[in-house]
């Protein structure tokens, strides 16, 4: 039996998301201060005028103990506190800014990268907003800062004052900006060995190739585009080429070009993830609130690993000079990109073999050694109608009804660092103009060795379930008994069971019968299945997945219900279901 803690139903989605302003936002007027003017002039006494406090934020999400460098006004500094507010020195108000170091409360990360606010006079009772965002609009002036907000799809975006950590879609773009700039600029940090390329400068080629990029899309820019992450890093090795080496510099086109080939794979994978992650946040109350979740969704994870990562440093040194400026080698360098980024070892070991001597042996050995994965949970296959399919992007099915998934997992090592084999997972398809979504907040795994034995869906664990599209629903639901998730195909199998699932909503008076035929997948159809896997409150627990007999990194995957998200690696698949 099922008790039914929150249930409703309604014609169309509703997503309440509650905002509230909790930090003061402001420029207040200062007493009996003079504003000195600066240059030349008659000697008749300057008069007395008001000076302002102006007070801003620092975010990537917020920077603590961050250092503001107010840049026209003789390179004074101020340092954050702990949510990212500073204020201006006095006469500093009109002053482009810089932002370095500190510490982001996001992923507990230090703060390599740098964000930077052009220039503009800043009005009382605004506070000025540095973020990636801004950085964007630095490097193509305050001018550009609307086309910039509608190329993001952000249109009527105040960039320059919208704090991202009241604005779900501002937060996704300024974290994706972020985390695209910091690995091309940790590509050109690879590049760089004998030249004079300082960190800096690194992001500030790297920041001005994204902000062009993005300017120059048709429509609304996709940074996930593997497209424009290629275009993105050739731009950036131009925009340091004064930086690099002499024997890049001669032949930049063809190191831009090769560079791109090699970095951009790994770069769009990462920053892939980074946005399935922040896709469709749900704010709560207060930013500490909303950051909270995103913690126990899994989310920050992912932003933490790319932004850990220096991977692409790693791999832009394992490469010859010689061989970047020969570009004949591009197919070959983006060959090699690609296996970086699935993380498939053997397949890294063949593409540096076609390259030769191109590639030193031992440098690239330790990039295969930090993509390998080490203490993880295995997908092996799928069952579907009884018949095993491996883990490919589509699957095409034998059998009238879809009624469950079976995935087959194995431990590879220690998937759980020592504790509980418990996650959270999450369940979503779209099927016959309806989508889908099951969180389930325990399933305990069990362990023999390597192969699965057993799980389990402890008593009392929440069920959230949400249907969108022409069924739509919403509940929560609690079982009073265990479930028994376990399958026996392949060696130990997850089974998860589409039609028990929606049994569960029907028993509680959320779904007719009718209805749950509806949502039951039949043959002639195609539709996309995405599951995704976390810790319990938010610990990391990875997952890789067996693609042709090599061992790959799995997907990011993100489920998110009314009442919870689940965010992490998993597997995303189109099945076809034929008569």
């Amino acid at each position: 039996m099922y008790r039914r803690t929150e249930v409703s139903i309604s014609g169309e989605r509703s997503v309440q998301t509650k905002t509230r302003n909790i930090f003061t936002l402001g420029i207040m007027a200062a007493a009996a201060a003079t504003l000195v003017a600066c240059g030349g002039g008659d000697d008749s006494p300057t008069p007395s005028q008001p000076s302002v406090t102006v007070s801003g934020k620092a975010v990537d999400f917020y920077l603590s103990g961050a250092t503001v460098t107010f840049l026209d006004c003789s390179n004074k500094t101020t340092t954050t506190n702990a949510t990212g507010d500073f204020t201006f020195p006095a006469g500093c108000a009109t002053s482009a800014l810089k932002v370095t170091g500190g510490t982001d409360i996001g992923t507990n990360q230090p703060f390599t990268g740098v964000l930077q606010a052009p220039a503009v006079t800043y009005k009382e009772g605004v506070t000025p907003v540095i973020s990636p965002l801004t950085t964007l609009v630095a490097q193509l002036g305050p001018t550009q800062a609307a086309a910039l907000a509608e190329k993001l799809g952000l249109a009527g975006k105040d960039l320059a004052t919208l704090d991202p950590m009241q604005d779900a879609a501002t937060l996704r773009a300024a974290v994706v900006v972020q985390q695209l700039v910091d690995q091309v600029a940790k590509t050109l940090t690879g590049l760089a060995t004998g030249g004079t390329l300082t960190a800096e400068a690194a992001a500030a080629a790297a920041a001005k190739a994204v902000a062009s990029a993005v300017a120059g899309a048709s429509g609304t820019a996709d940074l996930t585009s593997s497209a424009l992450v290629t275009n993105v890093v050739s731009g950036a090795v131009q925009n340091a080429q004064s930086g690099l080496p002499a024997n890049l510099q001669s032949n930049i086109t063809a190191v831009a070009a090769n560079v791109a080939a090699l970095a951009a794979p790994l770069i769009t994978s990462q920053v892939s993830s980074v946005s399935t992650a922040l896709n469709d946040i749900a704010l709560s109350s207060s930013p500490a609130d909303t950051l909270s979740k995103l913690k126990a969704s899994g989310s920050i994870n992912v932003v933490t690993e790319s932004a850990q990562s220096s991977t692409t440093t790693a791999l832009v040194k394992a490469v010859t000079p010689t061989a970047l400026t020969d570009a004949s080698n591009a197919a070959k360098l983006a060959a090699l990109g690609d296996a970086v980024s699935t993380g498939n070892t053997a397949e890294i070991q063949q593409a540096a073999s076609n390259l030769g001597s191109a590639v030193d042996s031992t440098a690239i050995n330790n990039v295969a050694n930090a993509v390998k994965l080490t203490n993880y949970v295995l997908l092996s296959n799928l069952t579907i109608n009884g018949q095993a399919y491996p883990i490919t992007d589509t699957i095409s099915v034998t059998g009238g009804t879809l009624s469950s998934i079976k995935v087959a997992l194995t431990q590879n090592g220690d998937a759980f660092n020592g504790g509980p084999s418990q996650v959270r997972a999450g369940l979503s398809y779209t099927y016959g103009g309806n989508q889908v979504d099951v969180i389930i907040e325990n399933v305990t795994l069990t362990f023999n060795g390597s192969q699965l034995v057993d799980v389990v869906v402890p008593a009392n664990t929440t069920y959230s379930f949400e249907i969108s599209g022409n069924v739509s629903a919403a509940a929560s639901l609690t079982n009073g008994v265990a479930d028994n998730l376990f399958d026996s195909a392949n060696g130990g199998s997850l089974n998860l069971p589409f039609t028990v699932f929606l049994g569960k909503l029907k028993s509680a008076g959320t779904l007719s019968q009718a209805q749950v035929d509806a949502l039951t997948p039949k043959s002639p159809s195609t539709f996309p299945v995405t599951f995704a896997l976390t810790g319990i409150s938010g610990k990391d627990v990875k997952l890789g997945a067996l693609v042709d007999g090599s061992v790959e990194n799995a997907k990011t995957a993100s489920v998110r219900t009314d009442a919870a998200k689940v965010t992490g690696d998993g597997l995303k698949t189109t099945v076809t279901l034929n008569q």
